[in-house]
Formats: structure tokens, C-alpha cells, sequence
């Protein structure tokens, strides 16, 4: 103990020596000041942070590091393009910085001739972090310029940055760490990245993981879900919060939008553990608010939301990520008029998807009965805005928005009517899988299809299919599978005469895939799996990919063989970079 208070003085020593010769600050000072900085960001005092870093920027890597990441996370939640730019220029100024810190001559020599022992501690960690930085300013360089040019710019990033963790983990694996006093924060640095870029890979497609692979990227989900886990349990190094964050994104969002379910232990242990430290946190107060929300427990998961938007004022846009949660939570419940609260002020105030909010604030009225007449000028009013509102990422169209114009488009052809939009769009968002969690909602949502059903006398077939696709759906996560296989059947019996809405018959192939896959008729999955897959041209298609993907992996490992990902590379080797050079 008395050892430790020793050092920690020294290291306060160090810092206060820093502030009257500001030429230099020692790595120890560095990560400790970084991780008071981390502190003051989630406990939301978000300014505090950014200025706690910025002193110090042009001469500590860490601190170079931590502002760049808190411009980035700034940006990417209010998306003001003041913001996008001012953190492009902050990530590129802490590279800047970064770079006088790395070895002079480049890294690539020493790597060959693996004399990893020659790098100063500094020269070590700042391998590390210009990888993280470049990363980051990857990911902004597509907000800041939407042209196919960044998109490149931002792919040869991504690779650079990749490369870099190999070789920091090449340094992890080989050199000499005695002397070090910092080896734990450079280790759950490279196992982060490393392990994150493997699970965010993994769940990729295999046409976009062929690409992946030839890029030099790897996508293993094992591999991916040890380093993180190996991160996330050194509880002292500076990344192990950000380790923590990742697995949340994971089990919370990618797992449901794939059709999976969440490890609840996991991200209930993660959950306890961060809001002792942080209890008035408004990330882990969200992420509370969306663990109660897919565990169906809606009336909670809605206070746990309310109380993170109310406890920070400085980013509007994080109530706004709120205020997202908390209209499809309203249409859980069937509260039609309550989200409409919602969608309201998103289409006031946010600058995320203008053209969704619009086409979510319309759908509503779509749903409800009895509008006043202001309300259904309105209504009109924002269908016909929604195609004007759409945006570009590298010359594409984004999927979601490409899905609500041609939903504004059907409803002026069908002088202004639509079919049950809000189920709909409950539907392809992957909401039955938590709705499932809640039995007497999902049984509501169900008594309104069954009601639409029944007051349709001479319905075209796109609507016929779709009803048919929602009570299926519903049937399916009541555990009425034979029902369910019937209405999905009905579904595939309309294929031909589907012209517009050509996503219902491959999404219904796969319902009826997960569906035989719960009854062990596995060859008849791969079937309808396959086929799925065979079909282009439709809208929130690589949506349904990755659960395709998904779905044939939870195949393989049903017969007893080998995942897709563990084909793939696990770890970087000698040999790697030896068929490199």
C-alpha cells in the first residue's frame, strides 16, 4: 500500500512539474488524467471532459487521444456538422501529435526484424492510440462528405487502422514487459480493437466478408467475444469502460436486429457494476432503459429512459436517441397518441433521419382514428415531404429512408391510405422478438391485425401478404407454430402477384426458415434460407441478410460443425506477417 501511495504521489508530482514546464507529460500522468477525464464524461459533465483533456492535447498522447474521442462522440450525437468538423479537425490535430510520439523511421522495419524491445513504453502506447484515433476519423470522414470519394478515404482508414492492431498485437505478444509500469492499459487497448473489429465482422454477410478478408480483416465472433470479455475484466486499465460499452451495443442492438437473444447475465452484471460508479450516468440510465425494454418490461424500461434524458441538458441529441426508444415502446404498447409526443420533437429539433421522423410522425396519424382536420392536412403534408427529405452516404440512398419514401409514395397512390404502417414497421425493426418478452402486448398487437383481417373484404395481394406475414409473426411468438407456417404459406401462395412491397416474400421465407429451425427440420431451413438469399431487388435487404447469415450459422452449429466464423482467422501470426513481407 505504501508502495502504491509512493507512486501515486510521484505521478501527481510529475503532473504538477507538467504544469509549469509544459514540454512534456509523463504516460503514467497521461492515462491518469485521461481516466479523471473518462470519469467527468459519464457522469455527464461532458464540457469537463473535453476541457480536462485539452490542455495537454499537443503534448500527451492520451490526452490527444481523449479529446479526439470526446469531439467524436459529440458529433456522432448531435450530428451538427459544426461539430462533424470540428471533430475531424480535433482527430486530425491528435494524430498529428500522436505521430511525433511513434518510433522515427516507421514501425513496419521494426516489425520485420521484431526487435520490439528497442520501443520506449510511450513509443509503444502511441502505436496504440494512433490506431484508435485513425479508426475515429475513419468513421467521421463519411458525416463530414457524403461523396463515394470519403467513403474510399474512410475504407483505406479502416485498413490502416487494422493494420495497426496487428502490429500492436504482435507487440503484446513478443515484447519484454518488466520494465513496463503500463502494460495493462496498452494490453486492453489491443484486445478492445481487436476484438471488436472480429465481432462487428462476424455478423457481416458473406459477400461483404469476402471483401473483408481481402482487405487483410478478420471475423471471428469467439475470438472477438474473448479479447473484449479479457478487457472488460481488467478492471483497472483506462479502456475497460469503452470494453463494457461495446458488449452493451452488442447484446443490446446487433443481437436483437439479428433475431437473437441478449446474454442477460452479462449485460445485467455490466449494468449493476456501471451504475454504482456512475448511478446518475446518462449512457448506462439508456442502456438500463433499453435492457428493461427488450426484457418486455416497458412501463420500467420508459422511467429508466425518461430519467436519462432528463439528467444531462448539454447534448440534445442524446434525448433525441431517447425520444426514438421511446415512441417504439408506445407502439408496444398500442399508445399510438403517446408517440406521437415523440415523433413530434423529433421532427422539430433533430437532424439524424428528417425523412423517417416524417414518415413515423404520418404513419402514426395512419393508425389512429378520428383525426381532426388540422391533423389530417398535416398528415398529407408530411407524406409529401418525405421523398424531399432524403439523404446520401457515398452517392446511396439509405435503406431505411428508402423504405418510408416508398411507403409515401404508396399512400398517395392509395388515396391516402396505408395498412397498419405502425405493425409494419414494428415488424422489419425486429420488434416481435421483444415484443415476444411481453406476452399481453404482443396479444393486443395481434387482436389488431386479426381485426384489420376481418374488415378486409377484397384486399389486393400486397396487403393480403402482409397481413398474413404480421399474424404469422404473431402466432409464431404466441408458440403457435403450425398456425404460423400456415399464414406464412399463404404469404409464399401470393408471391407472383407481389409487385410493389417485394420484401414480404423473403422475409416471410425467412420466418418460416427460424420457424423450422425451432422444430429441428433443419433441411427444409436451408431450403427457405437459401432460396431468401437468392433474391435481390427489395428493400431492407441487407437487413435481412445478416439474419440469414445468422440463421445458417445457427444451422451449422445444430449439425455439429463449425461455424462460418471460426473458418476464418483467429489471431495474427508470424506467419502473417511474414506472407506480408
Amino acid at each position: 500500500m505504501e508502495e502504491i501511495d509512493d507512486e501515486f504521489l510521484d505521478a501527481e508530482e510529475s503532473f504538477e512539474e507538467t504544469q509549469n514546464d509544459s514540454n512534456d507529460i509523463s504516460l503514467t500522468v497521461g492515462i491518469r488524467e485521461t481516466s479523471k477525464a473518462i470519469d467527468k464524461f459519464f457522469n455527464n459533465d461532458f464540457e469537463g471532459a473535453r476541457n480536462h483533456t485539452e490542455k495537454y492535447r499537443h503534448i500527451s498522447i492520451y490526452h490527444a487521444m481523449g479529446h479526439g474521442v470526446f469531439n467524436f462522440l459529440r458529433a456522432v450525437l448531435t450530428l451538427e456538422q459544426e461539430h462533424v468538423v470540428t471533430a475531424n479537425r480535433e482527430l486530425s490535430e491528435s494524430l498529428e501529435t500522436i505521430q511525433t510520439f511513434r518510433k522515427k523511421g516507421g514501425l513496419v522495419d521494426l516489425v520485420k526484424s521484431k526487435d520490439f524491445d528497442s520501443l520506449t513504453e510511450t513509443e509503444v502506447h502511441a502505436e496504440l492510440v494512433y490506431a484508435e484515433c485513425l479508426l475515429l476519423k475513419a468513421m467521421l470522414t463519411i458525416c463530414e462528405d457524403e461523396t463515394l470519394g470519403s467513403f474510399f478515404n474512410a475504407g483505406w482508414k479502416v485498413k490502416q487502422a487494422f493494420s495497426g492492431y496487428r502490429e500492436c498485437w504482435s507487440i503484446l505478444k513478443k515484447r519484454s514487459w518488466s520494465k513496463d509500469k503500463e502494460m495493462e492499459h496498452f494490453e486492453g487497448g489491443v484486445r478492445l480493437g481487436y476484438g471488436t473489429f472480429n465481432l462487428l465482422m462476424s455478423i457481416m454477410p458473406p459477400k461483404i466478408t469476402k471483401i473483408i478478408e481481402f482487405i487483410g480483416l478478420t471475423n471471428s465472433k469467439d475470438v472477438g467475444m474473448k479479447e473484449l470479455m479479457a478487457c472488460y475484466h481488467s478492471q483497472d486499465n483506462i479502456r475497460q469502460v469503452l470494453s463494457a460499452l461495446v458488449l452493451l451495443m452488442y447484446n443490446l442492438f446487433l443481437k436483437v436486429l439479428m433475431g437473437k437473444p441478449c446474454d442477460k447475465e452479462l449485460v445485467q452484471e455490466i449494468l449493476d457494476d456501471k451504475l454504482i460508479k456512475y448511478p446518475n450516468g446518462a449512457f448506462y440510465l439508456f442502456f438500463k432503459g433499453r435492457f428493461e425494454m427488450i426484457s418486455g418490461r416497458f412501463e420500467s424500461a420508459t422511467s429508466w429512459y425518461v430519467k436519462a434524458m432528463n439528467c444531462q441538458k448539454d447534448w440534445i441529441g442524446f434525448q433525441h436517441v431517447g425520444c426514438w426508444e421511446l415512441i417504439w415502446i408506445a407502439w408496444f404498447r398500442c399508445e399510438w397518441r403517446e408517440s406521437l409526443v415523440y415523433a413530434d420533437r423529433l421532427v422539430k429539433e433533430s437532424k439524424w433521419s428528417p425523412c423517417m421522423y416524417s414518415y413515423f410522425k404520418a404513419a402514426i396519424y395512419s393508425q389512429l382514428t378520428n383525426l381532426t382536420l388540422e391533423e389530417k392536412e398535416e398528415q398529407l403534408d408530411l407524406m409529401k415531404r418525405v421523398p424531399k427529405l432524403k439523404q446520401k452516404i457515398s452517392g446511396k440512398s439509405i435503406p431505411s429512408e428508402k423504405f418510408a419514401i416508398k411507403k409515401a409514395e404508396k399512400f398517395s397512390a392509395q388515396n391516402s391510405y396505408l395498412l397498419l404502417p405502425l405493425i409494419e414497421l414494428i415488424y422489419l425493426w425486429g420488434g416481435f422478438t421483444t415484443l415476444s418478452q411481453n406476452q399481453s402486448c404482443l396479444q393486443n398487437i395481434h387482436a389488431i391485425v386479426q381485426e384489420t383481417q376481418n374488415k378486409q373484404t377484397n384486399c389486393n395481394a400486397e396487403d393480403f401478404c402482409l397481413l398474413n406475414l404480421l399474424e404469422g409473426a404473431c402466432l409464431k411468438y404466441l408458440g403457435c407454430p403450425l398456425q404460423a407456417e400456415e399464414k406464412f404459406q399463404l404469404v409464399l401462395s401470393k408471391s407472383n402477384e407481389v409487385k410493389n412491397d417485394k420484401y414480404l416474400i423473403p422475409y416471410t421465407m425467412v420466418e418460416l426458415a427460424t420457424l423450422y429451425i425451432e422444430l429441428k427440420e433443419l433441411p427444409r431451413s436451408k431450403e427457405m434460407l437459401s432460396k431468401a438469399k437468392a433474391m435481390t431487388g427489395y428493400l431492407m435487404q441487407n437487413r435481412l441478410h445478416l439474419k440469414i447469415h445468422a440463421n445458417f450459422n445457427k444451422i451449422k452449429a445444430l449439425e455439429g460443425l463449425d461455424s462460418v466464423e471460426e473458418n476464418n482467422v483467429v489471431e495474427p501470426t508470424d506467419e502473417f506477417h511474414d506472407a506480408e513481407d
